[in-house]
């Protein structure tokens, strides 16, 4: 069994988040800060320059009119959504070509975080709900854990999968095995790249909503598990750990959610989730 400290000190050594995204995160809790500001951190990385474009006027966003220069994505899209599509570029960077234990490939695997984004959002129009800080950033990256342990749930993938397979849900076969799952890692990985604390909590408890401790805005912990239930649902980038998911009983009363409602979602968000996967997948193909 592989030691729990070897795992967290493989996080720890991760390598850092971009230094753009950190910056830009900063930015938006400085109320000083506008486009010009922002324009001064993602200028000079023409890598997230690009890829800000390309997101910024993919069909999910839908602009009255093209961004031709970063200060016109920002004037067009706020500094929230800059900072959230700078956040999906910089990670779609990151991940390698396929997800050993998961048996997932990053295409698909970015297909299912923006499934997830995008759900989230849905679902809190749906629903009405106030619709939490950051919440599309939390759907997009509430999955970075399976970024750092998939390595290590691949050497254990024999006694994982025969927990699995004799009823035992795949988080807790990770954790069993482990020490470990996916879900605590990811809230890690989040904590190590100063990403807000919305990334955090959606990475930590979206298996487990109804657990999330006081403090956690559960309202955003539900719609990203709902979302991930919905993805999955639609076989959005499912990988093996994506067993028999169903929503959490707590989660439908909390979000007043109906069975109607949900495949109302589905299928207006099925075009958005491909078109937006695209750009993503576009950035990580095209880097510069």
């Amino acid at each position: 069994m592989t030691p729990v400290s070897e795992i967290l000190a493989h996080v720890d050594r991760l390598p850092a988040f971009p230094t753009s995204a950190i910056q830009l995160s900063g930015l938006l809790r400085d109320e000083r800060a506008g486009a010009p500001e922002v324009e001064k951190v993602v200028r000079p990385d023409p890598s997230l320059t690009a890829n800000l474009l390309r997101m910024a006027n993919s069909s999910y966003f839908s602009p009255r009119s093209r961004a031709e220069t970063v200060r016109q994505a920002v004037a067009l899209l706020g500094m929230k959504r800059t900072f959230e599509l700078a956040v999906g570029a910089a990670l779609a960077r990151m991940i390698p070509a396929r997800l050993p234990g998961y048996d997932i490939d990053a295409k698909s695997f970015w297909l299912h975080c923006v499934a997830v984004a995008v759900l989230s959002e849905r679902l809190a129009k749906e629903t009405r709900a106030a619709s939490p800080d950051l919440l599309f950033t939390a759907g997009l990256l509430h999955d970075v854990g399976k970024l750092a342990i998939a390595t290590f749930v691949a050497g254990a993938a024999p006694e994982i999968l025969v927990k699995a397979r004799a009823g035992t849900d795949f988080v807790t076969a990770e954790r069993e095995v482990l020490g470990v799952d996916h879900c605590e890692i990811g809230a890690r990985v989040a904590e190590t790249w100063k990403l807000p604390p919305a990334v955090s909590w959606a990475a930590r408890w979206h298996h487990q909503p109804t657990a999330a401790p006081e403090g956690v805005n559960r309202t955003l912990v539900d719609l990203v598990h709902a979302a991930d239930s919905l993805a999955i649902s639609l076989g959005l980038g499912n990988d093996v750990g994506e067993m028999a998911r169903t929503v959490d009983p707590g989660v439908w009363l909390r979000l007043g959610l109906q069975v109607r409602r949900m495949e109302r979602v589905a299928g207006e968000s099925l075009e958005s989730v491909r078109g937006l996967a695209q750009a993503l997948e576009a950035g990580r193909e095209n880097p510069s």
